[in-house]
């Protein structure tokens, strides 16, 4: 599948004693300061790409499906990657605004908060 090399790469991480696997699918650092020393590993001018990329890659994944499930971890990571020079067109625009009105519709149903 398209996604087998990653899948291949957190199995391999999780043999070492990196990351645990939570479920079938979920794989978490084993503390976070792995996960900070692994994040620091990444140079600062790829983060936001990468941040970005994953964002998008979560949402093609799930798009149409169970999107609103993880809307929080995408939204997250495209806010945490997008900069003017990765966001020029239009359409893409346009579905980033969809997003983030998931999200927000969401945010403000999971609140107990009355109006």
């Amino acid at each position: 599948s398209e996604y087998s090399n990653l899948r291949s790469g957190l199995e391999h991480v999780v043999a070492e004693g990196f990351m645990i696997k939570d479920g079938t699918s979920d794989f978490k650092f084993v503390h976070d300061k792995v996960r900070e020393a692994a994040y620091s590993l990444i140079p600062d001018s790829e983060k936001n790409q990468g941040h970005y990329h994953l964002g998008m890659t979560l949402y093609s994944m799930t798009k149409g499906s169970n999107v609103e499930d993880i809307i929080f971890s995408i939204v997250d990571q495209v806010t945490h990657g997008t900069d003017d020079s990765l966001v020029q067109s239009p359409e893409l625009k346009l579905d980033l605004a969809a997003l983030y009105e998931m999200a927000g519709v969401k945010a403000v149903d999971c609140s107990d908060y009355v109006t």
